[in-house]
C-alpha cells in the first residue's frame, strides 16, 4: 500500500495548510465563474486581509533562494483561504532559508577543521498554488513544491484539494465518490496506460496493473489514499466539471526518472462511481491538461 506523502513533510505542510483558522461569513457574496490564473481578477475581500500578504514572495542569500507564488484566482474566490495558503508557504520558505544558513555555517566549520572543500551547495525552494477550476461555490487548487538541499538532484512534490467557499476543510473524496474500488480501478487503468506510453512493454500490462492495485489499496493507517491528490478539470460545457485529475509525485508510483503522473479521468468515466449529490455537477468533455 502506498503511503502518499507520508515521508514528504514539505508537501504535507502545504496540504494541511488549506484549512483557514476562522470561517468566512456565509453572508459573503457568491463569486461568479472566473478563469484560473487571470492576473486581472479583482479580489472581493471577504475579511480584513493582513497588510503583509503578497501573491508573490521571495528571499535570496548566498545560502539559499526561495519563492512562493499564489494564483490571483484563489484570492478572488476566498481571500481567507488565499491568506492561509500564503502564510503556510511563507513559513516553509522562511524555514528553508534558516536551515540553509545553519547548514552553510556547519559546512564552513567542517571545511576549516578538515582542510577539505565545503560540502555545502546553495539550497532552493519554490512553492506555487494555482486554481485548476473555479465555480460559483467551489475552487480546485493544485500545489507544486520544488526543492534542492544537496545531493545528485532536487525533487518536487504535487498535491491538491477542492474547497467550498468559506469552509475550513477541503472536500473529502469519500463525499464525492460512492464507489471507492471503482474509482481506484479507474486510477490504476489510467496509470497503466500512461506507463505503457512512457516505454513499458505492452506485455507488462497485467503485472503493472497488479502492482499498482496493491500499492493503492487503503489501509487502517491510510484509509483515504487519494485525499490531497485530486483536483478538478474544467469542462467544454460551461459551469460543469469535466473530470478529475489524480496527481502523483516522483517516487510515489514509479522511479524518479519516470517523473510525475497526472491521470485525467473524464466525467463520463466517473459517472458510475460518483455520489448522487455530485453526478449532476459533472458533464461534457474535459479540457486538455496544461503542461507543468
Amino acid at each position: 500500500m502506498i503511503r502518499l506523502l507520508a515521508s514528504v513533510s514539505v508537501a504535507a505542510f502545504l496540504l494541511a495548510a488549506c484549512a483557514p483558522e476562522t470561517e468566512v461569513s456565509q453572508d459573503s457574496p457568491i463569486a461568479e465563474e472566473v478563469p484560473a490564473g487571470d492576473d486581472t481578477i479583482e479580489p472581493a475581500m471577504a475579511f480584513d486581509m493582513p497588510g503583509d500578504f503578497q501573491l508573490s514572495y521571495s528571499q535570496e542569500s548566498d545560502a539559499a533562494s526561495v519563492s512562493s507564488e499564489l494564483d490571483p484566482a484563489i484570492l478572488a474566490f476566498d481571500p481567507q483561504l488565499a491568506y492561509s495558503l500564503w502564510k503556510d508557504a511563507k513559513s516553509s520558505v522562511d524555514e528553508m532559508m534558516a536551515q540553509a544558513a545553519g547548514d552553510q555555517t556547519m559546512a564552513t566549520e567542517d571545511a576549516a577543521a578538515s582542510g577539505d572543500p565545503s560540502w555545502f551547495r546553495p539550497y532552493t525552494m519554490e512553492i506555487s498554488s494555482k486554481a485548476t477550476l473555479v465555480l460559483d461555490d467551489l475552487i480546485s487548487i493544485e500545489h507544486f513544491i520544488a526543492q534542492y538541499t544537496g545531493g545528485a538532484h532536487g525533487n518536487y512534490f504535487m498535491g491538491g484539494g477542492i474547497y467550498r467557499k468559506g469552509e475550513a476543510e477541503p472536500v473529502k473524496l469519500v463525499e464525492m465518490i460512492a464507489d471507492e474500488p471503482g474509482f481506484r480501478a479507474l486510477v490504476v487503468n489510467g496509470l497503466v496506460e500512461e506507463k505503457i506510453k512512457r516505454g513499458y512493454e505492452e506485455g507488462e500490462r497485467a503485472v503493472i496493473a497488479s502492482e499498482l492495485g496493491d500499492l493503492l489499496v487503503p489501509s487502517a493507517d491510510y484509509p483515504d489514499v487519494f485525499d490531497g491528490h485530486v483536483v478538478l478539470q474544467a469542462s467544454e460545457d460551461a459551469g460543469k466539471i469535466g473530470g478529475m485529475v489524480v496527481l502523483f509525485s516522483p517516487y510515489e508510483v514509479g522511479s524518479f526518472a519516470e517523473g510525475s503522473y497526472e491521470i485525467l479521468i473524464p466525467a463520463a468515466d466517473l459517472a458510475p462511481v460518483l455520489a448522487p449529490g455530485w453526478k449532476d455537477r459533472f458533464g461534457g468533455a474535459p479540457l486538455p491538461l496544461e503542461p507543468n
